[in-house]
């Protein structure tokens, strides 16, 4: 809630408070919250289960980005696996920002951008991504993951170009090809390599590598990555 609010402060939206309870309405809790939040948001509370609350939250407004927290040493672990955030990315079209426990906000800066190589089917999915980019002046780092040894296909200079063309010169970009065997590997690298970035960008779309890091293995690997802010976009 910290961060979000640090967040709204430099885009300047409204936010709304989504708390699900399964038995008692929690007052304390609520009065509590309120009182270490001196802030002016709304707090809509859902009796019964997180998903089913959120499906009819989302029916009847619009939302532009959902913010969730990951709790323990194991939150990106976890998000990909079995969590609350991994099961509403699967529910919803809406971006997701996922924020790690203890994490302090940081003013967007540099962010990256994790590719698999593949062009997009969608590029407005990648509109979002612009207009931060643009509001706070930060550099886009794309790192495309190359995972076979087979030669460049034709699409990837493609892409580049089609990617220069789409941020031109309003937004500071810059490439990095890696190859590693996995694209969880080829983040964790890069991520290793470049400790400086304020948010990690992945584009979520249907049979890509991001659902390869729900499988246990890519999942562990992507948890030892370092803890930072992330934001889910689906094509």
């Amino acid at each position: 809630m910290s961060y979000a609010i640090e967040f709204q402060k430099e885009f300047n939206f409204s936010i709304t408070c989504l708390h699900a309870y399964n038995k008692n309405r929690p007052k304390r809790r609520v009065e509590k919250f309120k009182t270490h939040f001196p802030f002016e948001f709304k707090l809509e509370l859902i009796a019964g289960d997180l998903f089913s609350g959120f499906e009819s939250y989302e029916a009847r407004n619009k939302i532009d980005l959902i913010i969730m927290g990951t709790k323990g040493a194991q939150g990106i672990k976890k998000l990909f696996k079995g969590s609350n955030t991994s099961n509403l990315m699967l529910q919803t079209n809406t971006p997701i920002l996922i924020i790690p426990e203890d994490t302090h906000y940081e003013s967007l800066n540099k962010i990256l951008w994790a590719s698999d190589f593949k062009p997009l089917i969608n590029p407005n999915s990648l509109d979002l991504l612009k207009k931060i980019a643009l509001s706070t002046d930060s550099s886009i780092r794309i790192a495309h993951v190359k995972t076979s040894n087979k030669k460049t296909n034709p699409h990837t200079k493609t892409e580049k170009r089609w990617e220069d063309k789409y941020f031109g010169r309003e937004i500071r970009h810059s490439f990095k090809k890696i190859r590693k065997s996995s694209v969880s590997k080829g983040i964790k690298f890069y991520l290793d390599h470049k400790d400086d970035n304020n948010l990690l960008v992945l584009i979520r779309r249907e049979h890509g590598f991001m659902d390869k890091l729900f499988r246990k293995n890519h999942s562990e690997e992507f948890a030892r990555s370092p803890t930072l802010p992330v934001m889910i976009i689906h094509e």
